[in-house]
């Protein structure tokens, strides 16, 4: 996190990292599946006092 950055606010830092990890973590939760189709994408992001928490969430229908 980039503490007290306003810029941090607009610029997507480590964006692709997320979304990764994020379509890894939901592709590994379906047994077998090699994919997904009909990906929906969402972020979330958390304001705190000292900066932000960015989470992203990929879910989608595993395939074979």
């Amino acid at each position: 996190m980039l503490l007290l950055s306003t810029a941090y606010n607009f610029i997507p830092v480590v964006l692709n990292e997320r979304v990764e990890n994020a379509y890894a973590e939901a592709l590994s939760k379906a047994n077998g599946a090699t994919a997904l189709t009909n990906v929906t994408y969402q972020e979330s992001w958390y304001w705190w006092v000292i900066g932000t928490t960015r989470c992203v969430t990929i879910s989608g229908e595993a395939i074979r």
